[in-house]
């Protein structure tokens, strides 16, 4: 302390002990939270401080405004709640300058008293602060090397076709290399040819759980030990990854593993484009398209069973209402006796309610939207050259499909009743070209792209602002459009929304605040297709 400020006495100030750890740490033989905590709780003894609260918190700091308890614990500083923290080290409090900026901004303004750390000596003047910047300058980069170095490693070990990614079902990995897992394997490769064949999802996979498929959850899993049981999704992720003929999609890259190792496909090349067709079929030309727009389809799931309500339109006595229905006939909606059909007012209702309280953006989260989107968007490469690998797929097995036909029909007369049918199916064979085509370009448009996706300052605070006015006034074209923006998916229980998921960068950015859903007692006509008929 200078000799003209005021000395304090830190047994009277307000502290808050701060622990926190991540799966990064792991490397680095950082103490655990419980370790942290006694060693904290030592000093605590030794120095006579008073600590009003301990917070605890499994984030890593590497990126800022990612910990909501970090978020909550300067928040309550700058209200006066505290008067100083207490922490392990100074990287348990910010691994990024923007965080340890603010924490020395705090310091400066007088909303931070004092820091105690087990491992690292602070005073509250300008030689404290500068220590305590240059040690946050050295956990930043501590943290960035060690992330230079696990990318190197990877693209690495990509290159010999070694991967530490996600298990793939049917195989095992033997120092990186993936190898047949026996039985499993076996019944990986069947449920490959039942899937060619046009079998449904649920059935392949009830086979494959009736065929003693066992895969254990890894140990670090909520159910580590327990056996895998391979439901709709689990199979319907398998026949989209081109994995299991041979290509490996990992970090954004795509590696042949045919062409490194003796890897052994579960599926051919050709298989797997027959099975990307089969998921990517459209219409006939023939078939008549919807007549009447119906908004939200596969956003509204049934919070009981889990599966995407059927969206509808029944003709009451005077009006037709929007509703959605679960058909699922194993519902447990169906043994509690509870309605099947809700009205379309209760989902929107909610969602009226929640853009009116939820959206309140400012320009410095406008920001943070776009250091998280670029983030989001680098971490989508993967699943975006899955998606196009896969469109590529089903094309090329079209294409193939459509010259078979074109030489078979050659040969037919065109008084054959087989002539009318192959014309119609090349036609629609066809369209589905056209269609992929464009999925196709959109896809690489994305990948070269990445920033499509972002969104103006101008488009991002307007949304903020006039969201749930927007969503009101809209037809049901725009209403449709404008949720999707925002809601991943709505769960719907008896008669109201029991839970939802949003898109990011929304998730994130409001996942600190509380958002009101009340209804009260107001009346709602959305669901009334022809809104004149509410006069």
């Amino acid at each position: 302390m200078y000799e003209d400020e005021e000395q304090i006495d830190i047994t009277k100030l307000k502290y808050v002990l701060y622990a926190r750890k991540s799966t990064e740490d792991e490397t680095r033989q950082i103490r655990s939270i419980p370790d942290q905590i006694a060693e904290c709780s030592y000093l605590i003894k030794q120095l006579g401080l008073n600590v009003v609260d301990t917070l605890t918190e499994t984030k890593s700091a590497k990126k800022p405004g990612e910990r909501t308890v970090f978020r909550q614990m300067l928040n309550d500083l700058s209200k006066g709640k505290y008067d100083g923290i207490i922490s392990w080290h100074p990287d348990r409090l910010a691994r990024n300058m923007r965080e340890g900026g603010e924490i020395i901004d705090m310091i400066d303004e007088k909303q931070i008293i004092d820091l105690k750390f087990v491992t690292h000596h602070f005073t509250n003047d300008a030689t404290g602060k500068m220590l305590l910047g240059m040690s946050f300058v050295l956990s930043k980069q501590y943290s960035d090397d060690l992330s230079q170095k696990v990318t190197r490693g990877v693209k690495r070990n990509l290159l010999e076709g070694k991967s530490s990614g996600t298990p793939k079902h049917g195989y095992v990995r033997e120092e990186g290399h993936y190898r047949p897992d026996g039985k499993n394997f076996e019944i990986v490769q069947r449920a490959w040819l039942m899937r060619k064949e046009g079998e449904h999802l649920e059935v392949i996979a009830d086979s494959m759980n009736e065929q003693g498929y066992t895969r254990m959850f890894k140990e670090k899993a909520k159910k580590a030990g327990q056996t895998m049981q391979i439901d709709k999704k689990i199979v319907s992720k398998m026949f989209k990854d081109p994995f299991y003929y041979g290509m490996l999609v990992q970090k954004g890259k795509l590696v042949d593993l045919r062409e490194i190792y003796d890897f052994q496909p579960a599926v051919s090349e050709d298989d797997w484009n027959a099975v990307q067709q089969l998921s990517n079929r459209r219409l006939k030309p023939t078939e008549k398209t919807r007549s009447i727009f119906m908004p939200l389809r596969h956003v509204v799931v049934c919070h009981y069973c889990h599966k995407n309500m059927v969206v509808g339109a029944p003709k009451g006595r005077t009006k037709r209402y929007l509703t959605y229905r679960c058909d699922y006939s194993d519902c447990p909606r169906i043994a509690q006796g509870l309605k099947r059909n809700i009205r379309g007012n209760v989902v929107f209702d909610f969602i009226y309610d929640f853009l009116a309280d939820g959206l309140n953006f400012t320009k410095e989260e406008y920001t943070q939207y776009n250091d998280d989107l670029m983030e989001q968007l680098k971490n989508r490469q993967g699943e975006l050259l899955v998606k196009l690998h896969s469109k590529q797929g089903a094309r090329k097995a079209t294409n193939s499909e459509a010259g078979r036909l074109a030489v078979s029909s050659v040969h037919i007369k065109e008084t054959d009743p087989r002539h009318k049918y192959t014309l119609e199916e090349m036609a629609r064979l066809n369209l589905q070209v056209l269609q992929l085509d464009k999925d196709i370009a959109r896809l690489k448009q994305l990948l070269e792209n990445p920033e499509r996706e972002k969104i103006s300052v101008e488009q991002f605070l307007n949304l903020s602002k006039n969201a749930a006015a927007k969503a009101k006034a809209g037809d049901v074209v725009e209403k449709d459009k404008l949720i999707r923006m925002v809601f991943l998916n709505l769960e719907l229980g008896d008669e109201k929304i029991a839970s939802y998921s949003l898109k990011e960068p929304f998730a994130t950015l409001l996942k600190n605040r509380k958002v009101s859903t009340g209804r009260g007692e107001r009346t709602r006509t959305f669901d009334l297709l022809l809104p004149k008929q509410a006069r």
